[in-house]
């Protein structure tokens, strides 16, 4: 069976083939870029759980520096280890993305540096005394009792006073980590010092090792506040707490990039949805223009037809039609001239032959009347 393309019939097939050509590609486009943001959104909700495990991270690594409780780093432990296995996971699930890759990556070295510089932090606290009884603070405790009881004993009333002026030199430097209160302590120190070389050799042979031991363990305690940091932006902590905020930057970039890949995919569904519409429009648009045009050209030549057709007979151009179907009713409509025209010219021959007929008869009779007298 032929298929005319000029046909009535298969412009309408046409435009509704087109129409459903083009709902197919939109509702296509919608669901390959949804299921794209079904997976960005899939992979902005794991990084937001990463999120939330670091935060965890954070606040048990909090916890420690507050209470100085070893379950605390017990959970940061357990914690990272989940966080490891969480990024390895969302870094697998996201290996289209180049950009993606590297700040993973870069989240990858920074977090275990993170996590290292967190355990010497703890080392370093645990070293210096998880409480006033243990570590180097148990030290200088015990080694201050001692000094102070001997002196009490000795009923040594100045260097008593000196005594309890490095401790409390000593107990602002513990509460406000102010190197100014170790010079004072030094200070002071220096002259208890000489108080003690003073005395006869004997006394000062009981005083000086527990004065030495508690200037000692007192440095020793400053030298691990210095180390630990005296604040938050300073040694261990410093390190510790830049080391983290590089990890939150990572995390920040990687949100930001998902995000963007986001708005990119919402822009490539309207770009796309509006082209696809555009596209099908303009098809549709010029397909019915031109069957318009081609309609009522059609329609004007048959109307000039039958005008013409009461003063003389003409054929109809089928070419000039348009439409197949009317390229159809132009040939019958010739033919319907043709045949009108081949009956006229049978009338013509007949009313023709009747009036010779009719001239023959007249003559006949008129020549009867000749024989009969004859």
């Amino acid at each position: 069976m032929s298929i005319h393309l000029d046909s009535i019939k298969t412009r309408l097939v046409l435009i509704i083939t087109i129409c459903v050509f083009g709902m197919l590609l939109l509702v296509a486009s919608q669901i390959f870029y949804t299921q794209k943001l079904v997976d960005l959104n899939d992979k902005n909700k794991s990084l937001l759980r990463l999120g939330q495990d670091f935060l965890q991270l954070r606040r048990h690594e909090k916890d420690f520096l507050l209470r100085l409780d070893l379950t605390y780093v017990d959970k940061f432990n357990l914690q990272a280890e989940q966080f490891l296995r969480q990024l390895a996971v969302v870094q697998s699930a996201d290996e289209q993305s180049v950009l993606n890759q590297d700040i993973f990556n870069q989240l990858a070295d920074s977090f275990p540096l993170y996590q290292q510089q967190f355990t010497t932090l703890v080392q370093t606290r645990i070293a210096m005394g998880l409480n006033e009884n243990i570590g180097y603070q148990g030290e200088f405790r015990e080694a201050t009792h001692k000094l102070e009881a001997k002196i009490a004993d000795a009923n040594m009333l100045y260097m008593h006073q000196v005594l309890l002026q490095m401790r409390r030199a000593e107990k602002d430097f513990l509460l406000r980590k102010d190197m100014e209160y170790v010079d004072k302590e030094l200070g002071l120190y220096s002259t208890l010092r000489q108080s003690i070389e003073a005395l006869p050799a004997k006394v000062h042979a009981q005083f000086m090792p527990l004065l030495s031991q508690y200037q000692q363990h007192f440095m020793q305690l400053v030298d691990a506040y210095r180390q630990v940091g005296l604040d938050h932006e300073s040694g261990l902590q410093g390190r510790f707490r830049n080391q983290a905020h590089l990890v939150e930057q990572h995390f920040s970039n990687l949100d930001q990039q998902l995000q963007q890949q986001v708005d990119d995919a919402q822009r490539r569904v309207e770009m796309t949805s509006i082209m696809i519409m555009l596209v099908t429009s303009a098809v549709l648009i010029i397909l019915l223009i031109r069957s318009f045009l081609t309609l009522q050209r059609a329609f004007s030549h048959f109307v000039m037809f039958f005008y013409r057709c009461k003063r003389e007979y003409q054929h109809m151009d089928e070419k000039s039609m348009g439409f197949s179907e009317f390229k159809y009713l132009a040939a019958i409509a010739n033919e319907m001239i043709d045949s009108r025209r081949q009956m006229e010219r049978e009338l013509k021959a007949a009313q023709d032959e009747i009036s010779r007929l009719k001239q023959v008869s007249t003559a006949t009779q008129s020549r009867q009347p000749e024989l009969k007298k004859s």
